[in-house]
């Protein structure tokens, strides 16, 4: 008696090798998709960043005009070339196009105000943590938080 192969048993063997070497060959879990927090500033405010972005409520003392304002010259002196600026008494967003030598393309920076603080929403294109941690503790340190 001739034994068939059968076509669903092949492809599970293949599925499961794929998956066994999956972890050898280095597979990680993207940066951008977990979640991590962390302390910021002198006061010191909790920032979380997760999906791509780092999330931060400002306490109760500062306008938007002035977090944005501080948040420009910053990325300014940094090097970047703002390429989007528009603030109100409501909310704010800079657009700041990289220098050439950064790893990154773009820092967006949105904020809104929520109850008794501002709402600041750091994203840098592509996603590096460090970065927009770097960028939230270099806006927060000439506003004295």
């Amino acid at each position: 008696m001739q034994r068939k192969k059968h076509p669903i048993s092949i492809s599970l063997l293949l599925l499961i090798a794929a998956l066994t070497l999956l972890p050898q060959i280095g597979c990680q879990s993207l940066p951008a998709l977990r979640e991590s927090r962390a302390w910021h500033g002198r006061t010191p405010i909790y920032a979380t960043y997760r999906f791509g972005r780092l999330h931060t409520e400002l306490p109760p003392g500062h306008s938007i005009e002035a977090v944005m304002a501080t948040a420009r010259s910053v990325l300014y002196r940094q090097g970047h070339t703002i390429e989007e600026f528009s603030v109100s008494p409501e909310g704010g967003r800079i657009v700041a196009l990289a220098n050439r030598q950064a790893t990154y393309d773009k820092i967006k920076i949105t904020t809104s105000f929520e109850g008794g603080g501002i709402i600041m929403v750091i994203n840098i294109d592509p996603a590096e943590e460090n970065r927009a941690r770097v960028v939230l503790e270099s806006i927060l340190e000439p506003l004295g938080i």
